[in-house]
């Protein structure tokens, strides 16, 4: 039997259109007999873009990418709704479109920034009584959802004519852009799917670049690509502790610590006295402790 590389950080893939995320990932595993690999952030088949994969004890840290606001590139075909809220969909409604001047549509445009509730589409990733929504959707059954508290924090209009809307859009974690077109639509007397959409960054990452799947899958090995497993975590406080904090550390232990600058029970990003990231930690009653560890020590 084959062993498995066992390797360590994140590759940020720029996932090419009609695939999907699990694709994506099982590609890459494929390619390179990778024991350990998982993705943040979902992206739909036909989207393209930024996709972070986590590999080995990196993917341990993917919950705290999934916070990270996040940029998109959309397009809206305005006239036509379709099942999916995108235009692999079928198309179940149509609607005239008359837009507006261009102060007017800037108007309609921004007042979608801010605070909001939002449903989430019927063709999600989303679980209702265990079961995925876009399973149930497939099989024409539509169930009630919860709406969800999201942020538009900015939205550029590029261009707007013949039927289409160009954006981009940066907004909260759980901003659903196929119904944030849906909604945009509606507010000029349409309806309207996404005709292209494009994740342009999470911002976690700053401006890391990303790689193609061609690139990536054209190399013999995955170092050039890999980012440390500390990269995205920057928005963290750090600490650095002495080698004898460090021992105590890595193997679990609590460390006597006053971090009266820090609030309680906050992941803080942990190095030893080189610099080595050793994990994350919580400050809680005086102490430092232990609670994800990346390196082991004897």
């Amino acid at each position: 039997m084959i062993q498995k590389n066992n390797i360590d950080g994140i590759v940020l893939l720029d996932k090419p259109s009609m695939m999907s995320s699990n694709q994506a990932i099982q590609k890459i595993k494929r390619e390179f007999n990778l024991n350990k690999i998982g993705h943040t952030g979902t992206l739909d088949p036909l989207a393209t873009g930024l996709l972070p994969l986590c590999l080995g004890k990196a993917t341990r840290i993917a919950r705290f990418l999934i916070d990270s606001d996040k940029t998109y590139h959309a397009t809206i075909q305005l006239g036509e709704k379709t099942s999916t809220g995108d235009k692999e969909g079928e198309v179940i409604e149509t609607s005239s479109v008359d837009l507006p001047g261009d102060s007017e549509v800037e108007q309609i445009i921004q007042s979608f920034v801010g605070n909001q509730e939002q449903i989430p589409p019927m063709y999600s990733a989303l679980k209702f009584k265990g079961q995925r929504l876009y399973k149930l959707a497939i099989k024409g059954i539509d169930v009630p959802r919860k709406s969800r508290s999201i942020k538009i924090h900015s939205i550029d209009l590029l261009s707007f004519g013949k039927n289409k809307l160009e954006l981009v859009i940066k907004c909260s974690k759980g901003t659903y852009i196929r119904t944030l077109a849906e909604d945009i639509a509606r507010e000029f007397q349409s309806v309207g799917h996404i005709d292209q959409l494009r994740r342009l960054n999470i911002s976690c990452f700053g401006n890391q670049e990303m790689h193609s799947m061609k690139k990536i899958t054209s190399s013999d090995v995955l170092d050039a690509f890999l980012l440390p497993i500390d990269a995205p975590l920057g928005h963290l406080k750090k600490i650095d502790i002495s080698n004898s904090e460090s021992s105590m550390f890595c193997n679990g232990l609590p460390i006597s610590k006053n971090l009266n600058k820090l609030q309680s029970d906050l992941y803080i990003r942990v190095y030893d006295d080189i610099g080595t990231f050793l994990g994350l930690g919580q400050h809680s009653n005086d102490c430092l402790k232990p609670r994800i560890v990346f390196k082991s020590m004897n």
